[in-house]
């Protein structure tokens, strides 16, 4: 309902008067005892105390509705007293001349009490006052909505002719009906006068307007209180169809039966009751005034309630309105066809009628048709435009991401045909423009960017905007030199522009991934890689191009692959899998391994293989560093001590940790690690990085874990970083320095031999142990063991790989598999 349906809804219910509910409830039972007693007391009483019982009840019934009338007229306002001062006036009228033919019968010897029949011309005078009433009820007008085959909103004049000509075919019908059915009988009949004849005609037209009346309001108006208008049109069109009866009898040259004028104490007391109805409130609430109570009925009861009352307040009061149209149409039908069968002959204007009610039913049906050609029209071009709206952005018309997702998976499932490239690119500082120039002028700059773009690209590309400053282009047909597209794009792109009247430079940065033509590649990685591509380009300074490759992991930060090494670490498939790989630190004088340096490797569905320094990268950027740390330390002990166990050799495994970590739970990791694994102490080495990000609190926690039995190694120490200090700051116990960097140690007296010679006195007046990284060859471990270095670790060695005993890596190294050198355990290191 509209507002202002809502609104004279609520007004007609503050006008209409309020009798109660139980009251009204009460007064229907009396009556729905009365009327069926009073049918049946006229078959089974003696016609004449039939007759007396019936008439008797029929003027108490005009009583009942008179009193109704005036008691709900003294007490209603507005356009609900109009009606019904006009039904109360129609009674007065109606009881005048029965009180004159009373005592005219009184006089005359004959029955005082005056028959509830249509044959008394007292009763003509409820006609034009019934009809008045009919018209002055509150409604409202007709909108398209209540019709559900027109219900999507369609309110042209094709909806206002049809609804004319429902109404004509309506009035038409009826009219050839009561024509047919009553009036052609009277006008034939042998009996009446000219005078009686007049008044049957009367009778006749004047219900035939108040039934087409009936009609047209129940059928194109909007009543506001519905329950009244029922039961006064219920009413109305019950006396009407008893008097067609009648007049039928009466044509015929038949008594009327006694039954018709029981039948009319029902129509009288409809509408007495009609203007004491309790008003229904105007909320618009689909359940009905009085609650159901589900408790105490049964299950049918309450299913056909919940039913009925949907049904009454969705759509089937449309449907009724449009079928009542043809209700009588279809009676003439079959009661031409009856005629027809029974070889009565039909008269010439009952044919000629029906013919035209039929032709206009056809014009009506073709106007619906017109109307509904538009609305599929109209609902297949909303359609069109949902998708379009759903699939397209609504800033610069560019593909979104929905749409540029379904584009990259077909491109990637026909690639065998030719080579697929992805370029994405990012305005570099769209944020400063916001905010200096404001957000018209970014969006300016976003339309002005997707019409570059387009105009660089073939049109079998697609172009999408994925959400911000971000674009993305699909190519197909120029994948064959893609990373040449990219640099032109990134030209046209980087043109200068006007905005908010000033010039501006736009820099942009582009990232391109390339897929072969076979390559076993998924849309969603192609998507990541270019994802990389393009943060890489950021980090590299923005305003340029970088086509991806796997080290890009080594040199970006991306949000791409901080989700994937947070999935990584939170044991999610799509993370990939991390192997961690030992290469063996081996006893340079008794030739046999005396511990592990445990590194990492990351296998990612997308990226490939990693190596520790791209995870590290990675982690650094999403502050990830500690939960990485944490699963190395807890799987290297783990696969030391079940190493220790089975081989019964007191190896060592030395770890890497970052002296950047938040210093407060590394005891925790530690401690944990070690007892999950039933490791002792001593077997685990922190080798300390980052020595730069060294502060108090880190050394603490560092120095907390010497004290429980860890020891601390010090790597890079021939490199250019800051670890001189950490010997004094930290109780180092092991210093790891690079052998490359002196060159080959041939053993020559140059300035290589100078420092290493000094590296290893420092170590030895320190009670350091000393271990050369990076041994290479064998004449390099035989120089280094003869000067005095004891330990050493390199490929010549071993590279990093999986302990023996254990699975291999998932990566197809180069070696064997299996990490080791020498099979003696001698003094441990």
């Amino acid at each position: 309902m509209s507002r202002a349906e809502i609104t004279g809804a609520a007004a007609t219910e503050c006008d209409a008067p309020n009798c109660g509910a139980t009251v009204f409830r009460r007064i229907v039972y009396v009556w729905a005892a009365v009327a069926p007693t009073v049918m049946l007391a006229s078959f089974i009483l003696p016609p004449r105390a039939a007759d007396l019982v019936v008439r008797a009840c029929g003027m108490a019934a005009i009583a009942f509705q008179g009193g109704c009338e005036l008691w709900s007229a003294r007490r209603a306002k507005g356009g609900e007293r109009r009606w019904r001062l006009l039904l109360l006036a129609g009674w007065i009228a109606v009881a005048a001349g029965l009180v004159i033919t009373s005592v005219r019968a009184l006089f005359s010897g004959q029955e005082p009490v005056p028959p509830l029949s249509g044959t008394e011309p007292a009763y003509l005078a409820f006609i034009p006052a019934s009809v008045v009433a009919l018209l002055a009820f509150p409604t409202d007008p007709l909108s398209p909505e209540d019709e559900p085959v027109r219900g999507a909103g369609q309110g042209g004049t094709h909806w206002r002719t049809v609804t004319v000509m429902d109404a004509v075919l309506l009035v038409s019908s009826l009219s050839l009906l009561g024509w047919v059915v009553i009036l052609r009988p009277l006008m034939r009949a042998r009996a009446p006068a000219p005078a009686s004849l007049a008044i049957l005609l009367a009778f006749g037209l004047g219900c035939l307007l108040l039934l087409i009346t009936v009609l047209l309001v129940a059928a194109f108006r909007r009543p506001r209180q519905k329950k009244s208008f029922a039961l006064l049109g219920g009413g109305l069109a019950s006396i009407t169809v008893l008097l067609h009866v009648s007049l039928y009898f009466v044509a015929i040259g038949r008594p009327e039966p006694l039954q018709l004028e029981a039948a009319n104490v029902i129509g009288t007391v409809m509408i007495g009751l009609a203007c004491i109805t309790p008003p229904r409130s105007s909320t618009g609430s689909v359940v009905a005034a009085s609650p159901l109570s589900l408790e105490s009925a049964s299950d049918g009861r309450a299913s056909w309630h919940v039913r009925w009352t949907g049904w009454r307040a969705g759509p089937g009061i449309g449907w009724v309105r449009i079928f009542l149209p043809y209700i009588p149409l279809s009676a003439l039908g079959v009661l031409a066809g009856l005629q027809m069968s029974t070889e009565v002959r039909v008269e010439p204007i009952e044919i000629y009628g029906i013919f035209a009610l039929v032709l206009l039913v056809l014009i009506r049906q073709m106007l619906t048709l017109a109307d509904n050609q538009k609305l599929l029209d109209r609902v297949q071009q909303s359609r069109r435009q949902l998708r379009h709206q759903a699939l397209h952005d609504p800033l610069t018309g560019l593909a979104n991401r929905v749409l540029f997702g379904d584009r990259v998976e077909a491109a990637v499932a026909r690639r065998a045909r030719g080579r697929l490239a992805l370029l994405f690119c990012d305005l570099d500082d769209f944020k400063i423009v916001n905010d200096t120039l404001g957000h018209p002028a970014g969006d300016e700059l976003l339309r002005i960017t997707a019409r570059r773009l387009l105009g660089c690209v073939p049109p079998s590309d697609t172009v999408a905007r994925l959400g911000g400053d971000e674009f993305a282009v699909l190519l197909a047909d120029d994948a064959a030199d893609a990373e040449a597209v990219g640099k032109r794009v990134g030209a046209v792109v980087r043109a200068p522009c006007f905005l908010a009247g000033q010039p501006c430079a736009i820099h942009v940065s582009l990232g391109l991934t390339v897929a072969v033509p076979g390559s076993p590649i998924s849309a969603e990685d192609l998507v990541q890689q270019a994802d990389l591509a393009m943060y890489a380009a950021k980090q590299r300074g923005k305003n340029s191009l970088v086509v991806y490759d796997p080290d890009i992991f080594a040199h970006g930060r991306s949000p791409t692959a901080q989700l994937a090494l947070c999935q990584l670490l939170r044991g999610d498939p799509a993370g990939g899998v991390i192997d961690v790989l030992y290469q063996p630190i081996v006893d340079l004088i008794h030739h046999h391994t005396v511990a592990f340096q445990a590194s990492t490797c990351w296998h990612h569905p997308t990226f490939g293989s990693l190596t520790a320094e791209q995870m590290v990268a990675v982690a650094s950027g999403e502050g990830l560093r500690a939960q990485l740390e944490r699963l190395i330390i807890g799987r290297a002990c783990h696969d030391i001590g079940h190493y220790r166990r089975q081989t019964g050799q007191n190896v060592t495994v030395c770890v890497s940790v970052s002296a950047a970590r938040p210093p407060g739970d590394l005891l925790l990791d530690v401690e944990a690690a070690l007892a999950a694994s039933r490791l002792p102490a001593q077997a685990l080495v922190l080798k300390v990085l980052d020595m730069e990000c060294l502060d108090e609190e880190v050394a603490r926690s560092l120095r907390t874990c010497v004290a429980r039995g860890l020891r601390l190694a010090l790597n890079g120490i021939a490199r250019n970083q800051n670890t001189f200090l950490a010997l004094d700051e930290l109780p180092i116990q092991i210093l790891m320095f690079d052998s490359s960097f002196a060159g080959g140690l041939t053993g020559s007296a140059n300035r290589a031999d100078l420092l290493r010679h000094a590296l290893l006195t420092l170590a030895k007046d320190l009670g350091l142990t000393v271990v050369a990284t990076g041994v290479q060859n064998r004449e390099q471990a035989r120089t280094l063991a003869r000067h005095g270095c004891r330990f050493g670790q390199g490929q010549f060695f071993g590279p990093p790989a999986a302990l023996p005993g254990q699975p291999p890596p998932h990566r197809n190294g180069e070696t064997d598999g299996r990490a080791g050198y020498g099979n003696r355990n001698g003094n441990q290191w």
